[in-house]
This record gives structure tokens, C-alpha cells and sequence, in this order.
């Protein structure tokens, strides 16, 4: 099987399925990827295709009804590490 993978951010081996999965767990703004994923925050030439798979952007997937629910949000222990540091 032949699996290609897309890089979003080469500077962090940040992937297009990574990007999705955030997207998918809330997140709405490119703050919200560079906070869960670290996109777009060291030389920044990532930031136009990382937005455009969030909400309203070229590559997002379309928006599941969660019948009024909000959709629920999962941080790894990397990510409550880094903010509990901050």
C-alpha cells in the first residue's frame, strides 16, 4: 500500500491529516493551529494553506450537524504541558 502524506508546515512535520484532526476537534482560527499543532509559527509560508482548511476555507470539510452540541476539545499532554508552563 502506498500512502502519500501531505506537509502543511515543513518546518514542524506538521500534516495535512494533523491539520483536519484539529480542525475536527474545534479549532476555528489559525491561533488555534499554532496553538494545538505549532503551524505557522516559525517561518510562517504555511499560514495561507493551513487557514484554508478551516472553517469557510477552500479545503474544509463540510460542517456535520451536532444538533446544537458543541463539538468537544482534546489536548495531548503535549499541549496541557505547554500551556500549564505559559
Amino acid at each position: 500500500m502506498i500512502m502519500i502524506r501531505m506537509y502543511i508546515c515543513v518546518c514542524n512535520a506538521i500534516s495535512e491529516r494533523q491539520v483536519q484532526e484539529a480542525v475536527a476537534q474545534g479549532a476555528q482560527a489559525l491561533s488555534d493551529l499554532q496553538a494545538s499543532l505549532g503551524v505557522a509559527t516559525c517561518c510562517g509560508h504555511c499560514a495561507e494553506t493551513a487557514t484554508e482548511y478551516l472553517p469557510g476555507g477552500r479545503y474544509a470539510e463540510p460542517a456535520l450537524d451536532l444538533g446544537g452540541l458543541a463539538p468537544a476539545v482534546v489536548f495531548d499532554s503535549q499541549e496541557i504541558r505547554r500551556r500549564v508552563a505559559a
